[in-house]
């Protein structure tokens, strides 16, 4: 049975007279367990979807399934009850700050009447599972940005909850605090079984922890599937987008591979200051986006490419990144002026186990 189903769900505000449609449509379906990612840019939909999920926001129309219960059907009593099985947290944390960690961490026990001694006993508990034992008397002013989230995910899982909703739970951290948060996320996934839904504009945060994503635009969903066929062979165009904006640290830019047979591993690099960067964004030749397989990874391909025809390509960009736990080479290149050529060096590249695709957007 899946955690979580979405079936025809349409959201429609009223506004000063008029109709806005915010979700239009959406179907879906979490399995339990999993880590699903739903992505999108601002104002695409995806909070109020997500908010849907529990009826913090009641659809205009449609189905909201979870555990096999329809939402919709249930009393007030009932909901509040299913709602205890789903908890949620923020970008902005959500703490009490007159309250100290521990507090914080007890309060939604204290709401469903569990004993002081045994909430206070669970949330030290859960305080080291999220690595913060030594905080429980500290206030949330005194925690830095990461420490603030972690308790906020104590305090969820303090109702033991089937699913937890991360609405944009990681915006407001740095690269590295994210990246430690993401791994708490999944051990607490791991740990617990808990099914996490992942609200959020990152790609890098999809690719990271995620399984399965749905791409939202313009309250629809545009794209769905697993993190790494999107990834290898996105459809829509903003999922495209998501993923060419999607800058790895460490990326090499503005390389050229010569007839010398360097690939960007292999030297032949050429430093191009903004103003040539610009002229080969712009310029008219076939852009290239390719992903290295495990086949292809150990092989120089572009270095061999240009010594069988004998012609330079551009390496706009290059670089290395984790889909759900495994190293995905990326590449993004200008191929040569000459069109005739086009065709055989494509083929050339899918015989050597490479996925490819045109870029049309420009690469800055």
């Amino acid at each position: 049975m899946p955690a979580i189903e979405v079936r025809h769900l349409t959201k429609t505000f009223e506004q000063k007279g008029n109709s806005v449609e915010a979700l239009k449509d959406i179907s879906l379906t979490i399995e339990e367990g999993d880590i699903y990612g739903i992505i999108g840019m601002s104002g695409a939909g995806k909070s109020t979807l997500v908010r849907c999920f529990n009826y913090l926001e009641k659809p205009t129309s449609g189905e909201v399934i979870i555990g096999g219960r329809e939402l919709g059907t249930l009393s007030g009593k009932e909901l509040r009850a299913q709602r205890s099985d789903i908890a949620m947290i923020f970008q902005n944390f959500n703490l009490l700050m007159q309250k100290n960690v521990v507090d914080n961490i007890c309060f939604p026990m204290q709401i469903q009447k569990i004993k002081k001694r045994e909430a206070r006993e669970k949330a030290l508990e859960l305080l080291r599972t999220v690595g913060l034992s030594d905080k429980a008397r500290a206030y949330p002013s005194q925690l830095s940005g990461g420490q603030r989230q972690r308790v906020a995910i104590a305090r969820a899982l303090a109702s033991d909850p089937k699913i937890l909703l991360c609405d944009e739970a990681t915006s407001a951290l740095d690269p590295q605090t994210t990246a430690s948060i993401l791994a708490l996320l999944r051990e607490i996934n791991q740990k617990f079984g808990i099914t996490i839904v992942i609200i959020t504009h990152q790609m890098s945060v999809i690719r990271e922890i995620c399984s399965h994503v749905a791409i939202v635009e313009q309250g629809q969903i545009v794209e769905q599937g697993l993190v790494e066929d999107i990834f290898n062979h996105p459809r829509s165009k903003v999922a495209r987008s998501l993923i060419l904006s999607d800058r790895a640290e460490g990326s090499w830019e503005g390389q050229t591979a010569g007839q010398d047979g360097g690939d960007a591993s292999y030297g032949g690099v050429e430093e191009w200051s903004g103003e040539n960067r610009q002229r080969a964004t712009l310029r008219g030749d076939r852009k290239l986006r390719i992903v290295f397989s495990e086949n292809s990874a150990f092989e120089p391909v572009i270095a061999n490419m240009v010594l069988k025809f004998g012609v330079p390509v551009n390496i706009l960009r290059a670089d290395t990144k984790n889909v759900g736990g495994f190293a995905k080479g990326e590449m993004i290149l200008g191929l040569p002026p000459e069109r005739e050529l086009w065709a055989e060096m494509e083929a050339y590249l899918v015989e050597k186990g490479l996925e490819i695709e045109e870029v049309t957007e420009d690469v800055e």
